[in-house]
């Protein structure tokens, strides 16, 4: 299985248009050791042919752009693409936007959830997929789902969507308590498998790791966690919002309760941070931070990191 990262930060990207946090006045800048980053999607394929994406963000034209594999191919019919499905991991405009970047009459297979594809139906916005090319498909609530184009063909990979605690999107907090935003069951998680067994899983958003969540990806997988902010106040203290970490439904890397320490005793292939917030000091390759995150085993994803599976 390859899979490329797309996108590797949080919503806005980095460095975000409207911020001057030091981490995005040095990538603004160009220092080497800031890498820019756009926001988190995955492309995965089990062939290196066809190509499945695993949430499509605002970014997603620039994404696929820049990534070779995923350009129309020099042969064939004038306008064509690798990419046959887009998988949809949750209701954030940072999950969806970019399938708005997909109405140019390509065909291909929609996969989300029932509450996701409730939000897709109900925006008359989206109507702009037509559906004689875009195929929907939901993902089953029990076990895999083989993932195949919209000519029903299969594409070799079984997708598995799983509960993660988590947030409700933004634009459906309004009204809603707020100790009832954040639960067990506000956000999926993506298990991707090949032929060969091995697991590939997409956990973009996290409030808490649960011992399930340990179990379920163990072995020798590939993981992409959510690495949103390196500490819970973090927003707060860089003078950047109001809202911690957990008020966002974003577990801290740092700390007991933080995402290295949760899976420390996890036995993973690769450990790799996505979904990096713009004030998380772990973009800065240089940064005291960015080291202690390697030291403990984990990798930090940038656009266009390569992984094989």
């Amino acid at each position: 299985m390859f899979v490329r990262v797309l996108g590797a930060a949080a919503g806005g990207g980095f460095p975000q248009w409207n911020c001057r946090c030091p981490g995005c006045t040095r990538a603004r800048a160009g220092d080497p050791a800031v890498k820019p980053r756009t926001q988190a999607s995955l492309a995965v394929s089990a062939d290196g042919q066809r190509w499945v994406l695993l949430n499509a963000s605002p970014d997603l034209p620039a994404q696929l752009r820049a990534a070779p594999a995923l350009n129309p191919a020099i042969s064939g019919p004038a306008r064509n693409s690798p990419v046959h499905a887009v998988v949809i991991s949750g209701g954030d405009i940072d999950c969806i936007a970019g399938l708005l970047s997909l109405r140019e009459g390509h065909p291909f297979t929609l996969y989300a959830d029932p509450f996701v594809q409730r939000i897709i139906d109900n925006n008359e916005v989206f109507s702009v997929l037509n559906r004689s090319f875009v195929r929907c498909e939901p993902l089953n609530a029990q076990g895999e789902t083989e993932l195949r184009d919209a000519q029903n063909q299969p594409l070799g990979l079984w997708v598995e969507a799983f509960p993660v605690p988590g947030k409700i999107p933004l634009y459906q907090e309004a009204g809603k308590e707020a100790a009832t935003l954040v639960n067990d069951q506000a956000v999926i998680g993506l298990s991707l498998r090949a032929a060969s067994g091995r697991k590939v899983f997409f956990i973009p958003g996290c409030a808490r790791v649960t011992d399930g969540i340990r179990h379920l990806v163990s072995g020798e997988n590939v993981l992409f966690f959510d690495g949103t902010l390196w500490a819970d106040d973090e927003m707060i203290t860089a003078g950047m919002g109001t809202k911690t970490g957990t008020r966002m439904g974003h577990i801290s890397v740092r700390g007991q309760d933080g995402s290295i320490a949760a899976f420390a005793q996890t036995t993973l292939a690769r450990k790799i941070f996505i979904h990096i917030n713009n004030t998380n000091p772990i973009l800065c390759d240089d940064s005291e931070e960015a080291a202690f995150v390697r030291a403990a085993g984990w990798e930090i994803a940038f656009d266009g990191m390569e992984v094989t599976v």
